[in-house]
């Protein structure tokens, strides 16, 4: 049984190991041009990878987020004036919804149309994508006119897009996320630390995204998270301001009647002046109470309102990822050595079939 290398014991024997090793090396022998060139062609395609293949840059960044789930007084305080403070806001964007924001259609969209200056030229980010990716040189071999021509003024609005502006930008939010170049995560389930990171072919878009995205995120997370609260303010404001200005032209009523009285010579004629003298009382009365409840209503709209703090932001010059020269060649040389083995371990498979065939 000298042909197997595991004989009837189930066991294997040297004999034959040193056999078929002997079989390896007269193959390798052999057929050591191929491997040659196998082996070297390998290497020269992972130098040449290494050569064309643009580096990339990673741009992170990480922020905390203090928010207060806790229902405050100001629910108690706004039902006094008729106010309801609903609280489908705070369910909706309270807790881990923050960080599910960061990859949402609306808000990447967003960034990318967000504005930002280069080389003393304004542009967008999306402008910059596309420049980035060489992705207008693509559009210049298209058949469709329309895709030809395709631009994206930064001063167009969105709601004026056509329908291939809106398909291009689809296209981008799908390679951002599925590539990705995009990633959000967070720290730890006890820990309201979060990490985002970009990853793209040019630096400044890798740091002016990840710091555009998140400005815009929070903004949207904190005006939307306290929008009904804000509303409820912004109308008892409303209503303190009009009491003030009912007190003041009572105060200046009554000013202008004690002149009059000077020159009055019925005693009845100061009737008026002590009725709008219970009016000034009433509305100073007024004014004080609703004055003292918008304070106490602005503190706890300072309270509700998520604090979100940067703790780290990307600074020039970014992590750069490249594959250096020696590294490429290494791999390829690796991969070259690896499909040279099974390459020898299929002849002779082959030649054992053949010998049990004959």
């Amino acid at each position: 049984m000298e042909e197997n290398i595991i004989n009837e014991d189930g066991e294997i024997s040297i004999k034959d190991l040193i056999k078929h090793f002997k079989d390896v090396k007269r193959l390798i022998r052999k057929k050591s041009i191929t491997i040659s060139i196998i082996i070297a062609l390998s290497a020269a395609i992972g130098l040449t990878i290494s050569l064309t293949t643009k580096p990339k840059y990673t741009a992170s960044l990480s922020f905390a987020v203090e928010d207060d789930e806790k229902a405050s007084g100001i629910s108690n305080l706004a039902s006094q004036f008729g106010f309801s403070l609903g609280g489908s806001s705070s369910g909706a964007f309270g807790g881990d919804n923050l960080f599910e924001l960061f990859t949402s259609h609306y808000l990447i969209e967003k960034t990318l149309l967000s504005p930002i200056t280069i080389d003393n030229q304004k542009t967008n980010l999306l402008n910059l994508y596309i420049k980035t990716y060489e992705l207008d040189e693509k559009w210049k071999k298209s058949k469709f006119k329309e895709i030809r021509e395709l631009n994206f003024p930064i001063d167009q609005k969105q709601e004026t897009f056509s329908r291939p502006q809106d398909s291009i930008i689809k296209l981008i939010y799908g390679q951002i996320l599925k590539k990705p170049l995009l990633t959000v995560s967070r720290r730890s389930k006890k820990l309201s630390i979060g990490d985002i990171s970009f990853v793209s072919e040019n630096e400044a878009l890798s740091k002016y995204f990840v710091e555009n995205l998140t400005q815009v995120t929070t903004q949207f997370y904190v005006d939307t998270k306290t929008k009904i609260t804000r509303q409820n303010y912004e109308t008892l404001k409303h209503q303190t301001d009009s009491i003030k200005a009912e007190l003041d032209r009572a105060v200046s009523q009554r000013a202008f009647m004690a002149d009059n009285l000077l020159n009055a010579v019925k005693p009845s004629a100061g009737i008026g002046l002590a009725k709008k003298q219970t009016d000034i009382q009433v509305s100073a009365n007024a004014y004080i109470e609703m004055k003292k409840n918008l304070e106490m209503l602005k503190i706890s709209l300072g309270r509700e309102t998520p604090l979100i703090q940067i703790i780290d932001a990307p600074i020039f010059p970014l992590e750069k990822i490249r594959i250096g020269k020696i590294k490429g060649t290494a791999i390829g040389f690796t991969v070259g050595c690896f499909i040279s083995f099974i390459y020898i371990i299929g002849l002779l498979i082959i030649e054992k079939l053949r010998s049990q065939i004959v």
